[in-house]
């Protein structure tokens, strides 16, 4: 089974849930397993968390919840329910279901999430969704910056050890565990815009992607 990353962000409009792009997308992960990132909820909440606690634990916390929303805006365009455990995913699989999940312990990402369970359910390759194409040398905003077409776990390790903060909503485009994690198992990573529904079909065809770690 194949194992999708969908970056919250793409789930809005502003402060809305784009509707239209939720039911567009929902059908292409049909049969996939699907984890949902925080996108603007999660930073909205980590921040208000962040600042009424001073801890990273409880902003944490407060994001995995932002997740968990989220999840359930895709869940329910597929007629599903959220996955709360690892093996609730994986009997919802077994059955020819979409798992779909949102965020797990504090400290991990949803990327992380997702690689941990592409290895519970045996899936040899993740496709990571966001608002970019990829992997860049630096930040996509800045002028000049490149896309990596191809990338080594070595070399994504490096990349993320440099701009992984660990801290909710200010994380690189894969932390630095989900590619600790994607290494161990050798699990193939493919980047697309998810934006672009074409460039969606094609990552999860297996076609072409932003950028392919392996």
């Amino acid at each position: 089974m194949l194992v999708v990353s969908l970056g919250g962000s793409l789930l809005y409009e502003g402060e809305k849930i784009n509707k239209g792009y939720v039911e567009a997308v929902a059908p292409l992960l049909k049969g996939k397993a699907v984890v949902v990132g925080g996108g603007t909820l999660a930073k909205k909440y980590a921040e208000k968390a962040r600042k009424e606690t001073k801890n990273e634990f409880f902003a944490d916390r407060a994001a995995i919840r932002a997740t968990r929303i989220n999840a359930a805006v895709v869940a329910a365009e597929l007629g599903e329910k959220v996955c709360l455990s690892f093996d609730d995913a994986a009997f919802v699989a077994s059955r020819g279901g979409t798992p779909v999940m949102g965020g797990m312990l504090e400290g991990l990402t949803t990327d992380a999430v997702s690689v941990l369970l592409a290895e519970r359910l045996g899936a040899k390759r993740i496709v990571n969704l966001s608002k970019v194409a990829g992997i860049y040398d630096k930040d996509p905003s800045k002028k000049g910056a490149r896309l990596f077409k191809k990338l080594a776990y070595a070399q994504l390790i490096t990349l993320a050890n440099k701009f992984d903060e660990r801290k909710a909503r200010t994380n690189f485009p894969f932390d630095l565990v989900a590619c600790k994690l994607a290494a161990r198992s050798k699990i193939r990573v493919d980047f697309a815009d998810g934006r672009e529904l074409a460039a969606v079909r094609s990552a999860l065809s297996g076609k072409k992607a932003g950028t392919t770690v392996r």
